[in-house]
């Protein structure tokens, strides 16, 4: 596997350090910078070149879904993870819109933020289970019923199914005996049926209509 150049943006110092305490246990991981406001971790972003953004939402000026939006249309190949404390439907939803690959709250573990940043790297998408399971019960039965069913064939309900699950595209491939292109096409017509633009957006929107579980 090939190191992970992180990159970590969060304007409380002490949290930023144990962060990058916990990255640099892991022997695959570098931390190559710390941000703590959202300009700084554009510039440090051009300059330094990471291959992962860690980044919290509760920062002073720009906050880190209007940081991750810029960061996702200047460098579109850094995929950036959220980890943040606000836990509502809403934050998610933006965050995953601007572009973030992950949503993480920071009651996670060592262990769950280091698996999180290994799926992030590696183009899957996460989506912390306690946020999904929430949006879930929050989600109104009579305004979901209202949209009618879930508009997706069976054979893209499948795909979404299974990156919900943490399945990479050819993993995906292999398990349903097609090509890794097909599967692609697919996702993206789910995308496409569902007016969502990420791997992660696609799952709250799954788990949130019952397709999928969290």
């Amino acid at each position: 596997m090939a190191a992970i150049r992180a990159l970590i943006v969060d304007d409380h110092r002490l949290v930023a350090d144990a962060l990058a305490n916990v990255l640099r246990a892991d022997p695959d991981v570098e931390v190559i910078g710390i941000a703590s406001t959202g300009p700084e971790a554009i510039a440090l972003a051009k300059r330094l070149q990471p291959s992962l953004i860690v980044m919290d939402i509760g920062l002073p000026g720009m906050d880190g879904v209007e940081a991750t939006w810029m960061l996702r249309r200047q460098f579109p190949a850094i995929p950036v993870l959220i980890l943040t404390m606000y836990d509502q439907e809403a934050y998610v939803l933006e965050g995953l819109r601007a572009g973030a690959a992950g949503y993480l709250l920071k009651t996670a573990s060592p262990t769950q933020f280091l698996d999180a940043v290994r799926r992030v790297h590696a183009g899957r998408p996460v989506v912390d289970v306690r946020i999904a399971s929430a949006a879930v019960s929050r989600a109104a039965a009579p305004r979901l019923a209202a949209r009618g069913p879930f508009p997706l064939s069976k054979r893209e309900t499948e795909v979404v199914q299974k990156i919900v699950a943490g399945r990479a595209v050819r993993a995906i491939a292999l398990e349903l005996h097609l090509s890794a292109h097909t599967v692609r096409n697919h996702l993206k017509s789910a995308y496409r049926k569902l007016g969502v633009h990420s791997q992660a957006e696609v799952a709250v929107h799954a788990i949130r209509r019952g397709i999928a579980r969290a």
